[in-house]
């Protein structure tokens, strides 16, 4: 399957989503249309990044995943969605703001991401990692106050001594320790490549979108700046040209329902 019959599916199946939001259908009330929003500008940004090496286009379509995930995260206050539709370590959306440099956004994503892990739809770990990460955007945005130590000593015990690089990167921005963080993020990428590479785990479209671009690396590396550290200028899957400068784009916070709006000219 190639990039751009990825990126055709993808804008029909948006466009079908968004359809059922505006009809309020079944997928609507249940939240399912919205987690198909979220997802689908998620892997748009990704061919756009990967075909034609659109930053713009790229920085766009990430927010629009996020303005999204705001807003489903908002309208599951009031209602009963699915947990695998809203637990923790779903919330790609944040990743996809903090990579696009609209930390304002990821913040509010943050603090609208559940507090505790779902035992019924994710791995304690997965939880841990996305839920730190959160934290430590609102720690180093908005100074926040955070038991991070409380939070990798879980993590460890969750873990029970198993090689965990990812809790390794968490580790190292606590201590700034920024070549502790340079090993341990390479080790978390190629372990994830080495997921990736296998064909019965990721279906062929997910492999050739989002296991071509670390986004949690990128993430982690917006942590690691905030944090003062220094980084290299690119690691493997993650060029450089991904890395997007914090700002605000003057995106109206339901431009997400409008897929042709806000990508520049």
């Amino acid at each position: 399957m190639d990039l751009e019959t990825i990126q055709d599916n993808a804008w029909f199946a948006l466009g079908n989503a968004l359809k059922a939001i505006s009809e309020k259908t079944d997928a609507e009330r249940t939240g399912k249309a919205h987690g198909v929003v979220t997802y689908m500008y998620h892997r748009l940004a990704l061919c756009e990044l990967l075909a034609e090496a659109r930053t713009d286009r790229f920085q766009v379509l990430l927010c629009k995943s996020a303005l999204a995930r705001a807003f489903m995260l908002r309208l599951a206050t009031s209602r009963r969605f699915e947990p695998i539709l809203i637990c923790g370590s779903r919330n790609f959306s944040f990743v996809d703001a903090v990579a696009a440099g609209q930390l304002d956004l990821a913040a509010e994503l943050a603090r609208l991401s559940p507090d505790r892990h779902e035992p019924r739809c994710e791995y304690e770990d997965d939880f841990l990692l996305h839920r730190f990460m959160q934290k430590r955007l609102l720690h180093l945005h908005a100074a926040e106050d955070h038991d991070f130590q409380a939070m990798l000593e879980r993590w460890a015990q969750v873990v029970e001594g198993e090689h965990a690089p990812y809790l390794d990167v968490c580790r190292a921005l606590v201590l700034r320790d920024a070549e502790a963080f340079h090993t341990a993020l390479l080790e978390a990428g190629e372990e994830r490549a080495h997921l990736f590479r296998k064909k019965d785990v990721y279906p062929e479209d997910a492999r050739r979108t989002d296991g071509a671009v670390f986004m949690n690396g990128l993430a982690l590396l917006r942590l690691a700046e905030l944090s003062g550290m220094p980084t290299q200028r690119e690691y493997p899957n993650i060029p450089y040209l991904a890395r997007m400068p914090v700002g605000t784009l003057p995106l109206p916070p339901d431009t997400w329902m409008r897929p042709d709006e806000g990508f520049p000219k």
